[in-house]
């Protein structure tokens, strides 16, 4: 039931969002695109050659700007999954426009993968786990994709982050039914640790990204673009820049818009 329902909820979210009803401002779009390329070239060196799953494809179907599965490694060697068979189609059209061939999209659920075990080199998860109604749908999903994965393969996910400072804030927006989508349950940095451990991984790095104060940013780039400042592009890609580099800080955790964790698939003895 749970699942239907699910899919019902992203269906009729990829109807609302035709033909790019998502906005997101391109120097944000592009913020989040090489903010998670880079996590995936740090953390996923080896990419090259591995057979890659990303676990949703909201990006891709509704604002492809900022769409960063497409630069993983391999585009032939991409296979993309998603609850919502309006999103994949959306998606697999959005790449046929932009010249991208040799991707597979999938229909299926992340809690109920349809794929073999031990199938994937690289499961890569961006604010996928974070849109489920129950906590133990992500436990759930976390099993799952150690499945799915070789001994030895890596995940790299990243969740919501309950201790930004803004999460207040958000929550009452979410209950104000602002959001042009659903958002669900998360984890703390330490309980998704604690949770893919359980799930079978070793957790070997963890960070927090994306340090753009929520709501001030994009009323911020709004003025910004009214002003017409001499080099206000530029003006806005350096502010962008300057709350990534919050991401050394040792208050990251209160800053940072997700939370993000590498785990490697442990191998049975």
């Amino acid at each position: 039931m749970a699942e239907n329902n699910d899919t019902r909820r992203w269906d009729l979210t990829a109807e609302q969002n035709q033909g790019g009803a998502f906005f997101m401002d391109p120097l944000m779009a592009e913020q989040y695109r090489e903010v998670h390329l880079s996590l995936c070239r740090a953390w996923a060196p080896e990419v090259k050659h591995s057979l890659v799953l990303k676990t949703d494809v909201f990006g891709e179907a509704t604002c492809p700007s900022r769409a960063f599965s497409w630069g993983i490694g391999k585009v032939e060697r991409l296979v993309s999954l998603d609850i919502s068979s309006a999103l994949v189609q959306a998606a697999l059209s959005n790449a046929r426009k932009r010249g991208v061939s040799g991707a597979s999209y999938t229909v299926g659920d992340v809690r109920v993968l349809p794929f073999a075990d031990n199938a994937f080199d690289l499961v890569v998860s961006d604010s996928t786990l974070d849109h489920f109604d129950e906590v133990d749908d992500i436990a759930r999903s976390l099993r799952e994709l150690a499945r799915v994965l070789r001994p030895g393969g890596v995940l790299i996910i990243t969740m919501d982050n309950p201790t930004n400072l803004t999460d207040p804030l958000f929550r009452t927006w979410i209950a104000l039914k602002k959001s042009p989508f659903f958002i669900g349950k998360t984890l703390t940095a330490r309980r998704l640790k604690q949770t893919m451990r359980e799930a079978g991984f070793e957790v070997t790095a963890t960070t927090a990204i994306l340090h753009n104060p929520r709501y001030f940013t994009k009323a911020g780039i709004r003025l910004l673009r009214r002003l017409r400042l001499p080099c206000h592009e530029n003006m806005i890609r350096h502010l962008l820049r300057a709350c990534d580099s919050l991401e050394r800080s040792p208050a990251r955790l209160l800053t940072a818009q997700f939370i993000a964790a590498r785990g490697v698939k442990i191998t049975q003895s």
